[in-house]
């Protein structure tokens, strides 16, 4: 019995020990997967920790390369912001006038409409001298003309009926002449009588009278005095050649002459205008004559519309004292030069003629104004020389002024004079570091 109890103590400590292996191993791999599962998730997070560690320094990367980007817009900013620089040459070269700002006038004015036409004083009606046929014609209609220049030829009788009546006087004087220095001989020598000398001196001189009028005619005719020579002389070998010329320099206008025609001395074969100078008649209405008066200023120009015109200024020079019994209008006259013939004859023309003057406290001519993004400009220049587009607000105006109410101070220094090249340069960006070539 004692040796039982031995045995059951004996197993009881066995199998505690047992017990106890047991709970250690289940505690053994029971840690063990997560210990090594933590091992593996760390060594996971070690590439993800790398990316995240690229990804910023991409990041900062590229905010530096957008700070840098964000310093060169700033700094071209800065550029754009610098005045517009001209130097002195490029001034010169592009005829931009500077000017200061100063008080001045606006001049209130009178739209009026007229006409051009040919100063009647310039116009040459040319006709041929004498009767006869056509020849040949060498001018015709438009074309330019000088003074002197051939315009036809013709075949005329008269002038050959004329040329030989000349030669006839010419040869009639000459034994005129002749007879008279013998008559004068035997008279001194007393073998005639005073009255044969007498006779033959009157005869003389009736010859010689007609020998000039002879002369005249043909100088009237149109021949010169060398023509006139080379009929005496018998070196003019066609009597019925007469040529017509220019007498003076122009514009033909009008032409009634063809090969082969019968022209009379009384014939307008040609018309000849000098529109180096046109008159512009511009039509005044009652209700405007007190107005008007000799001297006035008026700027013309043939805009009705369209964007494409010819200005001029003149002046009035002389305003009728007599209405029109139909319109019941007056005219002011106004002469204008027209060296290049842009002025036309027929060409229908408006008119400002200034009628009052208003004083202003700044005023700049219209060619100094520019239109920039919709605002109404001037380019003014700071003391350092560099240009600046300044928006101003204009008051009145006339065809040379506009007043400026706001944007430009007195004796401040602006462009008054083609404006435009700075405008357009400025356009092409030709400016960003100042002007060059």
């Amino acid at each position: 019995m004692k040796l039982t109890n031995e045995v059951t103590d004996r197993d009881r400590v066995e199998l505690k020990s047992v017990f106890n292996i047991i709970i250690l191993l289940l505690l053994f791999f029971t840690f063990q997967p997560t210990a090594l599962t933590a091992e593996h998730e760390e060594h996971d997070e070690q590439p993800e920790h790398k990316e995240v560690k690229e990804g910023h320094e991409h990041e900062e990367h590229e905010e530096h390369e957008e700070h840098e980007e964000h310093a060169e817009d700033d700094q071209e900013g800065h550029d754009d912001e610098e005045g517009l620089q001209f130097s002195a040459s490029e001034l010169q070269e592009f005829d931009i006038i500077l000017s200061k700002a100063q008080s001045g006038t606006i001049k209130k004015t009178l739209d009026l409409t007229g006409e051009v036409i040919v100063a009647p004083e310039l116009v040459y009606h040319v006709v041929p001298r004498v009767s006869g046929i056509v020849r040949q014609v060498f001018k015709h209609l438009g074309d330019h003309v000088k003074a002197g220049d051939l315009l036809l030829t013709l075949s005329s009788r008269d002038l050959a009926e004329a040329k030989a009546e000349f030669v006839a006087a010419d040869s009639l004087l000459k034994l005129a002449n002749a007879n008279l220095k013998r008559e004068r001989d035997l008279y001194r020598n007393k073998v005639t009588a005073k009255r044969a000398y007498l006779a033959a001196k009157q005869a003389q001189a009736e010859i010689s009278v007609k020998r000039k009028a002879a002369e005249q005619g043909l100088l009237a005719i149109g021949l010169t005095e060398e023509a006139i020579l080379s009929v005496l002389r018998n070196t003019d070998k066609d009597l019925t050649l007469y040529k017509l010329h220019a007498p003076a320099e122009g514009a033909i206008i009008e032409k009634h002459a063809t090969q082969g025609e019968a022209l009379k001395n009384d014939a307008r074969s040609f018309t000849i205008a000098d529109l180096s100078q046109v008159w512009v008649n511009l039509t005044v209405y009652q209700k405007d004559l007190p107005l008007i008066y000799q001297g006035q200023q008026v700027f013309i120009n043939t805009r009705f519309g369209s964007d494409r015109q010819e200005t001029t200024l003149g002046q009035i020079t002389w305003f009728s004292p007599v209405l029109d019994e139909k319109t019941r209008s007056a005219i002011a006259r106004v002469i204008i030069k027209n060296p290049n013939g842009h002025w036309r004859p027929g060409l229908f023309v408006s008119a400002k003629v200034a009628i009052e003057k208003k004083p202003s406290e700044i005023v700049i001519p219209l060619s100094a104004l520019q239109t920039i993004e919709g605002q109404t400009t001037v380019f003014v220049q700071h003391e350092d020389g560099d240009f600046e587009p300044v928006a101003v607000q204009t008051g009145q105006r006339d065809f040379q002024q506009v007043e400026i109410l706001r944007g430009l101070n007195q004796g401040q220094t602006y462009v008054s004079k083609n404006a435009f090249s700075l405008k357009a340069q400025m356009q092409k960006g030709s400016f960003g570091h100042g002007h060059s070539h």
